[in-house]
C-alpha cells in the first residue's frame, strides 16, 4: 500500500513516553488554508508511475483548474536506481517553484523507513544533538544529485520566486530534510522557501525539531487528515515514535473527523507537539485518513 510508512513496532511499549519540557512561544502564523489542497495535488502528483505525464503536465490531478497553469516540469529519478523520485515545477499563478518528493512505493523506501536509528545531521556547524532518521537522509542523499542542479536551474530562470517544499508521508520528511539542507547551505535562503506536508512522519530529535524552528522558513505547514496513523505521537506502532527522542516540527495543522480544519493546534517551535489535535486520536488510528487528503486520493 504505497505512502504509508512501514508498522514494525508492534512490541513496543507505550510506557516510553515523551519527556516533558518548557514551551516556546508559538509565532503567529498567516496563511490561505484553502490552498492546502492544491499543495496536496502537488504533493500526490509526486505518486504518478506516468512518467510522461510529467513533462506534458497530463495527469488526472494535474488537470485540476488550480494548478492547470504548471510549467517547466522536470522528473527527478535518483540516478543510481531509479527507485526515488520527484519532481520540480514552476507554478506561475503562485509566483513559486514546486519540490516534491514521492512517498513510500518500493522496497527499497519501505526498508527505509524501518532505519529507526539516528544519524547526526551532516550539515556544516549543527548545533549539538541534532539528529535525523537515517533511512529518510539516506533517500535524500540519492536523490540531491539530480534535484539540487534541477532546482539551481529553476532559480536562475525564475528571479524572485519562492520555493515551496511539498511532500506526502515519506515524501514529506525527504523535502523537509532538503529544506534544511538547501538553507543552511544557502542554497534556498529559508525566508524565501515553505515546507508544506501532509501525513509526514517525525524526522528527527527535539533538538533537530528547535534548530528547524530557528532556521526561519516563511511558511511551515504540516497537515494531518482525522486520524492519520502516520504522524500521531504516542501510537507504540508509529514510525519513528516520540518515546525514541523523536519530534514533529511546528505548526499542525489538523482535519478533524468532521472534516473541519483546525488550525490553533497548541505546538510550538520549542518541539513541544500538540496535544489538542491529531494527538488525540491515538485510539482510532486510520490508514484510509493517510492515503487521502481533502477528498483527493494518491494516484495508483
Amino acid at each position: 500500500m504505497h505512502g504509508l510508512l512501514s508498522l514494525p513496532l508492534l512490541c513496543l511499549s507505550l510506557a516510553f513516553m515523551a519527556r516533558p519540557m518548557t514551551a516556546a512561544p508559538a509565532p503567529a502564523i498567516a496563511i490561505d488554508t484553502t490552498s492546502f489542497s492544491t499543495y496536496f495535488r502537488y504533493a500526490a502528483i509526486a505518486y504518478s508511475s506516468d512518467i510522461s505525464a510529467y513533462g506534458t503536465w497530463s495527469c488526472p490531478l494535474c488537470l485540476d483548474a488550480s494548478i492547470r497553469d504548471t510549467t517547466n516540469v522536470t522528473f527527478t529519478p535518483s540516478p543510481d536506481d531509479a527507485q526515488e523520485q520527484g519532481y520540480i515545477a514552476v507554478s506561475p499563478s503562485l509566483k513559486t517553484i514546486i519540490f516534491a518528493v514521492r512517498g513510500s512505493r518500493t522496497v527499497e523506501e519501505w526498508l527505509n523507513n524501518l532505519q529507526i536509528w539516528k544519524r547526526a545531521l551532516p550539515i556544516t556547524n549543527r548545533p549539538t544533538g541534532v539528529e535525523v532518521h537515517s533511512g529518510f537522509w539516506d533517500v535524500w542523499a540519492q536523490l540531491r544529485p539530480i534535484m539540487e542542479p534541477t532546482l539551481a536551474r529553476h532559480l536562475n530562470a525564475n528571479p524572485g520566486y519562492t520555493v515551496t517544499f511539498v511532500g506526502h508521508s515519506l515524501g514529506g520528511a525527504v523535502t523537509q530534510l532538503a529544506a534544511v539542507d538547501f538553507a543552511a547551505r544557502g542554497i534556498v535562503p529559508a525566508s524565501n522557501a515553505q515546507l508544506i506536508t501532509f501525513g509526514q512522519p517525525r524526522v528527527g530529535s527535539i533538538e533537530f525539531s528547535q534548530y528547524f524552528g530557528k532556521l526561519g522558513f516563511k511558511q511551515v505547514v504540516r497537515v494531518i487528515n482525522k486520524s492519520d496513523i502516520v504522524p500521531v505521537e504516542q501510537a507504540f506502532f508509529h514510525l519513528p515514535p516520540a518515546f525514541l527522542d523523536y519530534r514533529h516540527q511546528y505548526h499542525e495543522y489538523w482535519i478533524n473527523k468532521s472534516g473541519v480544519l483546525i488550525t490553533n493546534c497548541n505546538d510550538d517551535t520549542n518541539g513541544k507537539e500538540a496535544t489538542n489535535c491529531a494527538n488525540t486520536q491515538i485510539t482510532k488510528l486510520s490508514v484510509p485518513d493517510h492515503l487521502s487528503y481533502f477528498g483527493i486520493s494518491l494516484p495508483k
